[in-house]
């Protein structure tokens, strides 16, 4: 009787290792020099206060501070990057499904899925200077992504890449150049795959649907998250560069990127019946 279930615990065992390794080898399946960050292993994993389970928006406010958003309550939380403290609150808005949050000299901009924006400064517990936008986005777009290039914001649509006047097949990236939305890049599936076919390990997608962007300080590269565990990567001259499957088991829904001055990377991940995750990731050295 021993020996059957010492068998059956042993068989059991290498059973429950069967997954985690397949799904480690397609997380590991990408070019470690062009996307210098071991995304299969985070250096920092922290648990993010309750009021952020929803995370969908991280920016890079100053050293050891991160600025996020959650997508209902209309307030940006300012963070302890190495704990995930809540070190202030600031209301700056009704309700409402905002997905995106990028800081550039002193104004933080909040986007939501519909297509507004609002911008604000804040001293303390207060926002001052508040406005909003209306843009050329509606909520057919759902805009999720939020980032910051060359003096200009970038936006990301996870639904219709298209607007009034740019017809183009495939999910849109564009920049907002004096209140105009300007086409950067299209992605489409195809291309994502045709990228990855020969590989061993990760070589197809389920989908593609941009739920956040940032631009690497050191390189230009623009990354931009996926809501179906994928990070693609484009250099500065807009080549694809890379694409890399997330691993589920780290990342439940991954939605907030963002880069400290000196190549750090962070990831927020909204925790679904859980704690929201915030990830950081030291960069490699040659």
């Amino acid at each position: 009787m021993k020996l059957i279930l010492t068998y059956l615990v042993v068989f059991a065992l290498s059973i429950g290792c069967i997954s985690p390794t397949d799904q480690s080898k397609d997380a590991q399946d990408y070019d470690l020099s062009k996307v210098p960050y071991k995304l299969y292993a985070p250096t920092e994993t922290i648990k993010l206060h309750y009021d952020l389970q929803e995370i969908s928006g991280l920016t890079y406010l100053s050293t050891n501070k991160l600025g996020a958003v959650e997508d209902e309550t209309g307030k940006f939380y300012i963070l302890d990057a190495n704990t995930g403290d809540v070190l202030n609150k600031i209301k700056f808005g009704k309700s409402g499904d905002y997905e995106g949050v990028e800081y550039d000299d002193g104004t933080v901009w909040v986007m939501k899925s519909s297509g507004d924006f609002i911008s604000f400064q804040f001293e303390g517990d207060n926002a001052i200077n508040i406005e909003e936008y209306k843009s050329e986005f509606t909520s057919r777009n759902n805009l999720e992504g939020l980032g910051y290039l060359n003096g200009t914001l970038l936006i990301a649509a996870k639904g219709d890449g298209q607007i009034d006047g740019i017809e183009k097949k495939g999910k849109g990236i564009y920049k907002l150049e004096e209140a105009k939305a300007r086409s950067l890049l299209f992605i489409e599936k195809r291309d994502l795959e045709k990228f990855i076919e020969k590989r061993d390990h990760f070589n197809s997608m389920r989908d593609f649907d941009p739920s956040a962007i940032a631009v690497h300080p050191l390189t230009s590269d623009i990354y931009i998250l996926s809501a179906d565990h994928v990070l693609v990567v484009y250099d500065g001259e807009l080549k694809l560069k890379e694409v890399v499957k997330l691993d589920k088991k780290i990342f439940y829904q991954p939605e907030g990127i963002c880069f400290s001055p000196q190549g750090q990377l962070f990831i927020s991940s909204e925790g679904g019946q859980n704690r929201g995750r915030l990830f950081s990731f030291n960069k490699l050295t040659k």
